[in-house]
């Protein structure tokens, strides 16, 4: 591997994260810039899109929300697959409530990217940082929200997976561990490929101790997504926040 070029925000400023989250998908990257502040107020958050051509990297586009505000940390996670990307706002307030969190799916079209939608959860709340992580790939996406409060407690946390048909995204299911309690902070990390999705919940308690994490493996078959296994570190250890990152391809999961 050699590095090939370093990539900068043709408009970076001081403390605007630039690189906080990334996603690449052939000659197009897309990296994310939470704390960039815009006309829309401190903070409000950036991504920025940019395409290879002969081997050399350039801006294509600055991506920013419809609906963008102050502190809403557009930007936070961003994930790519062809011509559409995905970006999540974690604390952006909502009907449902102060930093519900949303997130917002961008496609391009003749080499311009305009946002298509606006995603939020079917059952959204006050905190539940919605957005905190995100993954596309195809028509299918999943949105995680790790401070969401389910029936196990607070903080629980929950993933989205979202289908896309003739332009329309609609909600698929809400994802939550088998073994879900509170504070697991499940869905602080998601990756999609295809029919199967990972979720991580770095804060799940363990045998072998506190916030030894885990991460959950799920799979869809006619339209319906199940857990078909947790996975935990052969070396598990408390406080080893297994599960803080991850990523899936095919048969294979980091």
């Amino acid at each position: 591997w050699i590095q090939q070029q370093e990539l900068n925000a043709s408009d970076g400023a001081a403390l605007d994260r630039f690189g906080t989250s990334v996603s690449i998908s052939g000659d197009t990257a897309i990296v994310g810039a939470w704390q960039d502040d815009t006309p829309a107020g401190n903070d409000a958050g950036s991504a920025y899109i940019f395409t290879r051509t002969g081997g050399v990297w350039n801006q294509q586009q600055k991506l920013t929300a419809s609906d963008a505000a102050a502190t809403d940390w557009f930007g936070f996670s961003v994930s790519i697959s062809g011509d559409t990307a995905i970006v999540g706002a974690r604390t952006d307030n909502t009907p449902a409530g102060g930093e519900a969190g949303s997130a917002y799916v961008f496609t391009r079209t003749g080499g311009v990217w305009s946002q298509q939608l606006q995603l939020t959860a079917s059952d959204a709340a006050a905190m539940d940082r919605f957005g905190a992580s995100v993954s596309i790939n195809g028509d299918t996406a999943i949105v995680g929200a790790w401070a969401d409060d389910t029936t196990a407690g607070i903080d629980a946390g929950s993933a989205y997976v979202f289908t896309r048909t003739g332009g329309v995204w609609s909600q698929q299911q809400q994802l939550t561990a088998s073994d879900a309690a509170a504070v697991d902070r499940f869905g602080h990390s998601v990756s999609i490929n295809g029919d199967t999705a990972i979720v991580g919940a770095w804060a799940d308690d363990t045998v072998a101790g506190a916030d030894v994490g885990s991460a959950y493996i799920f799979t869809r078959m006619g339209g319906v997504w199940t857990q078909q296994q947790k996975l935990t570190a052969s070396d598990a250890a408390a406080n080893d926040e297994f599960g803080l990152s991850v990523s899936i391809s095919g048969d294979s999961a980091i």
